[in-house]
């Protein structure tokens, strides 16, 4: 039985590297969703597999090792970071998008453990590696396919990404393979035409990296590379060959660097995407992320020794909002630094926790594997580390960048704490003997696997069946019915990507409004988003972005009065934020109370002067309130091209202003004099003033053009 559940156990392990290749179509966020569930079921089975095996052979428990402590304590922290937390049960399970959470650490403590001892000798971790790179092989052709136009880029853009509809997900992928792949053509040992086969691959790996444009990488690659060539010129004694080989390396890429630096302002050099990418950088364009970085640090200040948990870094990013970063995305949930990231989720304790992984990497890999690795092969993994965490100083981790960060360190843990031969198959532990079996380990392994069968369902298969329950719920179906039924069998699982599916029920409750539904059906899907979103509401009061979703949802219905709570309960949590006083303004509005309105856009406008949207929205305010030319006395005149925004025109015409209207349209003819529609409009607004002539020739226009 111990050797069938060995090879149990190999065959899992073993199909890991081919998670990257999941697509997931039928699931919400198919390219994030599909690896992860994969992913997760895979280790619970290995999990129970290998809980199995240990208990009838004592050489698959564990062995003492600081990397080992590291990892599991880590896991440790971030749970009572979680637990903790501004909200236990996000940061337990995450969401669809990111699939992250102590959910999700917990499965990659549980891979590094079975991967660190079932691999228990070189050959297996060979052919892992080696399995590894085929897959990125089969990525890459199929990025050059996507390069080629056969297979569509699903960013829409130029930057290619692959299997993972994220270009900086690929490239990072890519950075790891490069080095694993680099590792092997060093420990290759055969003939020379297996390295003439890795070199080819290197440089399929490297096209897919650069044409992913994916700065950090791009950079990480560059200096992990000068790291490991660093190191191998210095300490790289015995072979000579490969020390000229580093120092050349260093050679070529501190001229290339120099010529670029000296080039970067040419224009081959901006026409080019990627290397145009790459010269733009600088510290200005870097200001946004340095401000989201101290907003981070201030969140750390708040709670610096366990933090806020995961997933949680939106209550830091809307309570400490800089509202000069009007220009970007409404609602971040990731510093974009592994720094600040983990500073946040974990405190001061679980940044410790999680970087007392890597340094244990370090000193396993040059203080205790002077036999089993050369200087060289020490330093490409040296690099490796470098380059992955020079890239996450601007993004965060994905599944497949977790999965090779912890197999490198099962690879370090085992090589450093199991007796390993080149030339053994590992059955060598399997003694039936010496392990012998007795019942009460029967009576253990039964509970073993009702426990997995049990963690499958509740911690894999209630997600699947959430997300894809989930697509139907917002997919065209033959009857509404449908739609909500799937909607609330997909809230129904209580699981993974619970905030998700009812902000989704409120998005397409909002689609049924705009789109002109019957009114039954309106109501239908309103009072079930209204249901859950006022549960969630009441589940996390202190959420900005969910309080903004069910107001906005309110005011779509024209429930303003129910709505106003919300919005002032969320400008209390971000006080900065203009996208959340533009909504409470405009509810303003809508209930006549101009007045409160005009105070909300005058200290929205204030927040940041230099937004032209704020200024627009501070103008329609002012000529609700009738307060033109108190703003025209503070920021200027209004200007052409403002007087012929939709908004400002709307606003004169609820005010009965019509003399300002024909003006607005004057201006928008003058400028599109072929524009039938503003033809027609002015006709219409001299209608309103009493000039009928004028009128008519206006929409006389209108229906020659």
């Amino acid at each position: 039985m111990n050797k069938i559940l060995r090879y149990f156990l190999l065959t899992g392990i073993f199909i890991i590297p081919f998670i990257a290749l999941i697509i997931s179509g039928k699931m919400f966020f198919p390219f994030i969703t599909g690896k992860n569930f994969i992913f997760r079921i895979l280790v619970e089975l290995l999990l129970g597999g290998w809980a199995i095996l240990a208990l009838f052979d004592k050489a698959y428990r564990p062995k003492f090792s600081w990397l080992l402590v590291s990892v599991l304590s880590f896991v440790g922290i971030i749970a009572l970071a979680d637990i903790f937390g501004a909200n236990p049960f996000k940061s337990f399970w995450s969401n669809f998008e990111r699939m992250e959470g102590l959910i999700s650490l917990i499965h990659l403590a549980g891979y590094f453990v079975v991967v660190g001892i079932v691999l228990n000798t070189e050959k297996l971790w060979d052919r892992f590696w080696n399995t590894s790179v085929v897959v990125s092989v089969i990525i890459g052709i199929y990025g050059i396919l996507q390069l080629a136009g056969k297979i569509t880029i699903n960013q829409g853009s130029a930057r290619l990404d692959g299997t993972f509809g994220n270009a900086s997900y690929l490239a990072i992928y890519m950075l790891f393979h490069i080095f694993i792949t680099a590792f092997l053509l060093v420990k290759w040992r055969g003939g020379l035409w297996m390295r003439y086969v890795y070199g080819a691959i290197i440089i399929l790996q490297l096209v897919i990296l650069y044409f992913t444009a994916t700065r950090g990488a791009l950079l990480g690659l560059v200096g992990g590379m000068l790291l490991s060539a660093l190191l191998i010129s210095i300490f790289e004694k015995q072979n000579k060959q490969v020390r000229k080989i580093a120092v050349g390396i260093l050679i070529v890429i501190t001229a290339l660097t120099g010529i670029f630096f000296v080039a970067k302002n040419t224009q081959f050099i901006k026409d080019n995407q990627v290397l145009g990418r790459l010269s733009s950088i600088s510290l200005k364009e870097g200001a946004t992320r340095f401000k989201i970085w101290n907003m981070a640090l201030k969140g750390v200040k708040e709670r610096p020794i366990l933090g806020w948990g995961q997933e949680n870094f939106n209550f830091v990013f809307n309570k400490y909002y800089n509202p000069s970063l009007y220009s970007q995305e409404p609602w971040f949930d990731r510093v974009h630094n592994i720094f600040f990231d983990w500073l946040v989720a974990g405190g001061i304790l679980g940044f410790l926790a999680y970087f007392s992984i890597p340094i244990f990497m370090l000193l396993y890999l040059w203080r205790r594997l002077e036999e089993r690795l050369s200087i060289t092969e020490k330093s490409i993994f040296t690099g490796l580390l470098a380059g992955y965490f020079f890239h996450n100083m601007f993004v965060f981790d994905n599944i497949m960048s977790y999965i090779l960060f912890f197999s490198i360190a099962a690879y370090i843990y085992a090589l450093s704490k199991i007796k390993m031969d080149s030339d053994n198959t590992g059955d060598e532990a399997l003694d039936e003997d010496e392990n012998k079996d007795n019942g009460m380990n029967r009576i253990f392994a039964s509970f073993i696997i009702i426990a997995v069968i049990f963690s499958l369902y509740f911690f894999s298969i209630k997600g699947v069946l959430s997300a894809r329950a989930l697509i139907r719920g917002i997919s065209q179906q033959s009857s509404f019915d449908i739609n909500i039924a799937n909607l609330e069998k997909a809230l129904g699982y209580n699981t993974v990507g619970k905030q998700e599916v009812i902000e989704q029920m409120a998005l397409v409750a909002l689609r049924m409004r705009s789109g002109g539904a019957d009114i039954e059906t309106q109501t239908k899907f309103f009072e079930l988003a209204n249901r859950e979103m006022s549960k969630l509401v009441e589940e996390n009061p202190n959420d900005a972005r969910i309080r903004i979703f069910y107001a906005s949802l309110l005011n779509n219905f024209n429930f303003y009065d129910k709505a106003s709570p919300h919005l002032n309960k969320a400008v209390e949590l971000s006080p900065n934020k203009q996208t959340i006083q533009f909504e409470l303004g405009t509810a303003y509005l809508n209930k006549g109370e101009f007045e409160k309105a005009f105070e909300v856009f005058e200290n929205t406008y204030n927040l940041a002067p230099d937004f032209k949207e704020a200024e627009v929205i501070y103008r329609v305010g002012a000529i609700y309130a009738g307060k033109e030319t108190r703003i025209n006395e503070i920021i200027g005149p209004i200007s052409d091209q403002d007087r012929t925004d939709a908004r400002i025109i709307n606003a004169y015409v609820k005010t009965n202003k019509f003399n300002e209207v024909v003006k607005s349209w004057q201006i928008a003819v003058e400028k599109e004099p072929k524009n039938a529609h503003f033809h027609l409009s002015l006709g219409a607004a001299y209608l309103q003033i009493g000039q009928r002539q004028k009128a008519i020739d206006e929409i006389q226009k209108s229906i020659d053009l």
